[in-house]
């Protein structure tokens, strides 16, 4: 068997689960290697018993929408739905003008999260995802990454600060008080979870406005469209829970254009609250796929195990909205919930 194949294998049977004749949706490009990840899904779905369906679309932005067919098929709702997209899926006309409305209550703006919501279709997806990427980093042991995630969720749901301090000077506290974590921990087996391949972070997002010190970035920076690795660390100081500076050379000149980038198109639409959390922090993750490595790719990178990243723009819990969503990356943080330090130089100590 292939090293594709062999991943191919662990994605349907380890983490979505597949069972014998559920129905599997793959959308995918020509474009990059995404059509030939997508194909050994397709053929080790059959080899597990699967009745799988591929479809191919051209290549969209964060912009653009998916193809009419294409959402037609997921609103079929096959039990398990796969997106391996050269950049992404493309959004749903129809959830953004009128919305998804779930038995609870709440808003969707994509037929796949709201089927997800409603506990009826699982799922995983991959935007920009390499074939090395995929090769490297799904072949793994999936009881370690869900005990560790269990851990960390754990006494993060119960925390109400957080406190991240860096060799390279990171010094930042936030609060998560009243937050849950996520755990993205190749456990998809169940209706309604999901997630991306591939997987291994865990992920919280803060209050908002309640970042308090210094963030040194000096691993990976999402500089749209380009991820790099900074030639010098990025600093980055609040003032009343927003980034008030960043400073550190060309990297952070580019990093502070993309914040002004999110704020002037929030300003120009009447976004107040948008143009206001450009600045804000919207997520702390923590890496913890100790097989993935900085490639300047972030669906890799913010799981790669001895990091953390803080995303700057919008959050996860719905009530910090805005344009952009920026991941960076911090080497060997040490971090404390509440008095309780859970990680050391970026090793797990719990």
């Amino acid at each position: 068997m292939s090293s594709i194949e062999e991943a191919a294998l662990v994605a349907m049977r380890d983490v979505i689960g597949l069972r014998t004749g559920e129905e599997v949706l793959i959308a995918t490009n020509f474009e990059g290697d995404a059509f030939d990840i997508s194909r050994a899904l397709f053929d080790q779905t059959k080899a597990l018993g699967g009745r799988p369906v591929m479809m191919v679309q051209e290549p969209k932005t964060i912009l653009q929408f998916a193809e009419h067919a294409v959402l037609a098929a997921i609103r079929e709702c096959p039990d398990i739905f796969i997106s391996v997209p050269h950049f992404k899926t493309g959004k749903d006309p129809y959830g953004q003008k009128i919305g998804y409305i779930g038995h609870d209550g709440k808003r969707y703006d994509h037929i796949q999260y709201y089927l997800m919501g409603e506990r009826r279709m699982r799922s995983f997806w991959s935007p920009s995802l390499t074939r090395d990427t995929f090769e490297r980093c799904v072949v793994l042991d999936y009881a370690e990454m869900r005990a560790n995630a269990a851990k960390l969720k754990k006494i993060m749901d119960a925390g109400k600060k957080v406190h991240v301090t860096s060799p390279a000077g990171t010094d930042v506290t936030i609060s998560i008080e009243g937050r849950k974590a996520f755990a993205d921990d190749g456990d998809f087996r169940l209706p309604g979870s999901g997630g991306n391949i591939p997987c291994g972070e865990v992920y919280v997002s803060p209050v908002v406005a309640s970042t308090k010190g210094t963030i040194v970035y000096d691993g990976t920076l999402d500089l749209i469209p380009r991820c790099v690795q900074p030639k010098e660390p990025v600093r980055v100081d609040f003032k009343d829970g927003y980034i008030s500076e960043v400073s550190g050379g060309p990297d952070a000149e580019a990093l502070l254009a993309v914040i002004k980038s999110g704020e002037k198109r929030a300003r120009e639409n009447g976004l107040v609250a948008e143009e206001r959390n450009a600045r804000n922090i919207g997520e702390l993750g923590i890496g913890i796929n100790y097989q993935a490595k900085m490639v300047n790719n972030m669906l890799e990178d913010e799981k790669v195990g001895k990091t953390c990243h803080f995303a700057i723009g919008f959050n996860y819990d719905n009530d910090g909205p805005a344009l952009i969503h920026q991941d960076c990356l911090v080497k060997r943080p040490s971090i404390w919930v509440d008095d309780t330090q859970i990680l050391r130089d970026g090793d797990i100590i719990i």
